[in-house]
């Protein structure tokens, strides 16, 4: 019966008999419990895919991959030059079918879908959402393409790639919908746009400072819904708690208004729930007074033996807990093998003379015996207003940036220098915890020191102090309180993150083959090292958009026991789980590939 009632309904959207259905009688009520695919008796026919096309202001077509066009270009050639496009994360996002990350080992491998609708507004999401409802189609969402865990590519599916939901408007005095009393500074973005040029517009040209991710390519509507962070998350919070206001489309195509006075559980949702909950279309973030300076110091140290690298993490360890867990400080330090540990940290108005006497019980260490530089030291600060400013980059430290060349807007946007090593890559691993402050303590230092040794024998991994917000001032820690998120953020002094992948893997090209056996090596050192450190962490959570793709506990690891009440809102929204991803809310309900409802 439930085959016959499809088969009925879609009929009747066929024709003007649709609009005569009573309004208990909605077009796909009934749950569907198996997605249809190219082939299958459901799917779309040529006409009722025309019919689609007919009512968007934008626009439906094909899949195309930035491989696929290269290969062709190239006469199935991988040159150098191919190669620089593939790892330019703006050049892949000109293309539908291209993702930042190719796949996961034993998890996922990137695809392209079937059609691609790219909505210019939302009453094209809205088209799109009601015909995937309508045809039980598998659904994705595609910004940025940043996502580890292949969020935003499925075979098979219709893609919705929000490319040119785009729009930057800088408010002196906004108050949500519903709201009432004195405005405040803010700025509304399309979902599609990308933070290198958010900041040029609030931060460069009106010298407001916008929380946002640390990658200029990242796009800002996923980037929200995971929380989100970014050079000086201590100073700014998280991106999705700096959220004030969205425009979103629901699994039904409504197309509402989400803030704290109205669909309000959905707002709460969409501040660090992940992704899942609709289509985000525009989006609301609070800004702030700009500090006056940014800074950055970086550099690599390798210790000649374990006893000198003992006194560099002994050295370490009272330096971050004494000067580096406040709103000043941000981005990473690194450990791993061969006695090595790498400098690269943000700061915010700090004179320099101060940020060498902070940094000044390690660097010290370095005399040429015991340890030494293996990437020379760099300080350096900007004018805040200069820190994303690309013609102030480009002429007065060009080796801190990489210009985008080869995108459809050459010259004017940049990522940073070192940032292309995790694009176009094949994961091995991604582990996440958050490491409490407590752990720099006295009493917990040595067991501390020896936990960062052992596990640096094994792979490479950062602390990321940008992503723990102890330290930061009573209202951020507030309003990231008034968020999903685990708790545990809240006394992270920073984020572990071990990772390891292969970088530019082509099916069927020598030379570039997928390398499982190193692959399997790279998980099993990731998975040690990450396991030594739970063993003195046990039980803070993990970042929901960088932890272990096979994560059986990600329910916990990512909200803690605000997962229960996610899943409610998700129920409600989304009865029939029309957006489902992997490592979402609610998607436990469906098959790992996002086809068929589990019973």
């Amino acid at each position: 019966m439930l085959v016959l009632r499809r088969t009925f309904l879609r009929l009747l959207a066929s024709t003007a008999l649709a609009g005569l259905l009573p309004a208990s009688m909605s077009l796909a009520s009934t749950p569907a419990s198996q997605r249809v695919r190219p082939g299958d008796a459901g799917w779309p026919s040529s006409e009722q895919w025309q019919a689609l096309a007919a009512r968007l202001d934008g626009a439906l077509e094909g899949s195309r991959s930035a491989l696929d066009t290269l290969m062709q270009q190239n006469g199935g050639k991988v040159t150098k030059a191919v190669l620089k496009k593939l790892v330019n994360p703006f050049y892949l996002q000109d293309f539908s079918g291209s993702t930042q990350s190719l796949g996961w080992l034993d998890g996922w491998k990137s695809a392209q879908s079937a059609k691609v609708g790219i909505p210019v507004n939302a009453k094209d999401v809205s088209e799109l959402v009601k015909f995937s409802r309508m045809h039980d189609l598998r659904l994705v969402i595609k910004g940025g393409g940043h996502s580890y865990y292949g969020q935003s590519c499925a075979p098979d599916s219709l893609l919705v790639w929000t490319r040119d939901l785009t729009g930057i408007t800088v408010h002196d005095d906004f108050v949500p919908q519903g709201g009432n009393g004195a405005g405040q500074h803010a700025v509304s973005v399309g979902a599609g746009e990308k933070f290198i040029t958010l900041y040029d517009e609030v931060v460069v040209k009106r010298g407001r400072y916008v929380q946002g991710g640390g990658c200029t390519s990242v796009g800002v509507g996923g980037h929200a819904q995971s929380g989100g962070f970014g050079h000086f998350s201590k100073f700014g919070g998280m991106t999705g708690a700096n959220l004030l206001e969205a425009e979103i489309v629901v699994a039904n195509g409504d197309i509402l208004i989400a803030n704290a006075h109205q669909n309000s559980d959905l707002f709460w949702a969409l501040k660090a729930g992940g992704a899942g909950w609709g289509i985000v279309t525009r989006l609301t973030l609070a800004t702030r007074a700009l500090p006056e300076r940014f800074g950055f110091i970086g550099c690599g140290i390798k210790a000649r033996d374990e006893k000198a690298f003992r006194k560099l993490v002994d050295a370490f360890i009272p330096v971050a807990r004494d000067n580096l867990v406040n709103p000043h400080w941000g981005e990473q330090v690194h450990f791993g093998p061969d006695n090595h540990m790498f400098i690269k940290m943000t700061f915010l108005d700090l004179p320099l003379e101060e940020v060498r006497r902070i940094w000044a019980p390690v660097l010290d260490l370095v005399d040429g015996e015991e340890c030494s530089f293996t990437e020379n030291l760099t300080l350096y600060d900007t004018p805040a207003q200069k820190w994303w400013d690309l013609e102030f980059r480009s002429r007065e430290m060009p080796e801190t940036i990489v210009l985008d060349e080869a995108s459809s807007k050459p010259g004017k946007r940049f990522f940073w220098n070192g940032d292309n090593g995790e694009t176009n890559v094949f994961w091995a691993g991604y582990e996440s915890a958050w490491l409490s402050q407590g752990l720099l303590g006295n009493d917990k230092a040595s067991d501390f020191a020896d936990t960062i040794i052992d596990a640096a024998k094994l792979v490479r991994f950062a602390f990321h102090f940008q992503k723990g917000l102890a330290g930061a001032n009573e209202e951020i820690l507030a309003e990231a309180r008034n968020s999903p998120v685990h708790p545990s953020l809240l006394d992270a002094f920073a984020l572990l993150l071990v990772a390891g992948a292969q970088q530019n893997v082509i099916d069927d090209v020598e030379g570039h083959e997928l390398d499982e056996k190193t692959l399997r090596d790279k998980a099993a050192r990731i998975k040690g090292a990450y396991e030594r450190f739970r063993a003195i962490e046990p039980d803070t959570g993990s970042y929901s958009a960088e932890m272990n793709f096979h994560e059986e506990n990600w329910r916990t690891r990512a909200w803690g026991d605000n997962y229960d009440r996610l899943l409610a809102i998700k129920k409600h929204y989304d009865p029939e789980g029309l957006f489902v991803g992997h490592h979402q809310v609610g998607s436990e309900y469906w098959s790992e590939d996002g086809f068929t409802k589990r019973p």
